[in-house]
């Protein structure tokens, strides 16, 4: 998606994917400056650990702990985080609806868990449910999103379905954040909703495939449903704009991305 935005704004540019052992993030990130380039994107397991090889963080870094984008710029690195921005978009465009205000269900308390729950605590979320495996992460979550956000109203719980399902008839979304669905054998996070849920949105933020079990549980119970393609393209366009300055043409990435993940 960002070469055919490159291309279609007549910048000489390319984007490239490079694999990189995260024993050798430092020296990668150190390298970019010496080779020119205007700045890179980071993903699992590298985010967290470029926090604190970088020279500089943006707010939202410094929220979430966590850098997905960098720009070099006087040999000097700038992290940034575009996954929580990406989210808000992708629920606005998806749902037509805003965080501020809404109760949200977000199952998964590890590092894109965590970065969702702080994005809807910012946007003012009148209440946060996060649910994990280990009940220990949840509860750290909550933890620490308090801490960032005080008066923040969030509460930790199991992943057992009688304790998800007396929540569920109270709130207006449902994010997935875990990597339950990535696999063809993989059990959905959860697997019942509430009959006629016309009023929920249930967001995944697995993309491939297009719809998960997950997905396709909660569509079939009459809640309003998406994946996460347009997180990743909403992310990725502020990337881009944070890179050039320029406005992102969304709709030429989005066109590239679509065709790049489902052909």
């Amino acid at each position: 998606m960002h070469n055919a935005a490159f291309d279609h704004l007549g910048l000489n540019w390319r984007y490239l994917a490079f694999d990189v052992h995260p024993d050798n993030l430092r020296g990668a990130l150190r390298g970019i400056c010496d080779l020119n380039f205007v700045g890179v994107n980071l993903t699992v397991p590298h985010k967290l650990l470029a926090f604190k090889m970088v020279d500089s963080t943006d707010k939202e870094a410094q929220l979430l702990g966590a850098v997905n984008t960098v720009v070099v710029e006087d040999h000097k690195l700038t992290g940034f985080n575009t996954d929580g921005y990406g989210f808000k978009r992708a629920v606005r465009e998806e749902f037509g609806m805003e965080l501020r205000g809404r109760r949200v269900l977000i199952l998964g308390a590890g590092g894109a868990g965590r970065a969702l729950a702080v994005q809807c605590a910012v946007e003012g979320a009148a209440a946060i449910f996060i649910v994990n495996r280990t009940h220990s992460k949840a509860v750290s979550a909550v933890a620490e999103i308090r801490k960032l956000v005080p008066h923040t109203f969030a509460v930790a719980m199991p992943m057992e379905l009688k304790h998800i399902a007396k929540h569920l008839n109270e709130v207006d979304l449902v994010v997935n954040a875990t990597s339950l669905g990535l696999r063809p054998g993989d059990p959905p996070p959860l697997a019942r909703f509430p009959r006629q849920c016309k009023w929920l949105r249930v967001y995944d933020t697995i993309y491939r495939p297009a719809e998960t079990r997950f997905l396709a549980a909660a569509r079939k119970a009459g809640a309003q449903t998406a994946n996460g393609l347009s997180m990743l393209l909403h992310q990725g366009a502020r990337s881009f704009e944070i890179w050039t300055g320029r406005r992102a043409p969304v709709a030429v990435m989005r066109r590239a991305l679509h065709k790049a993940v489902y052909g």
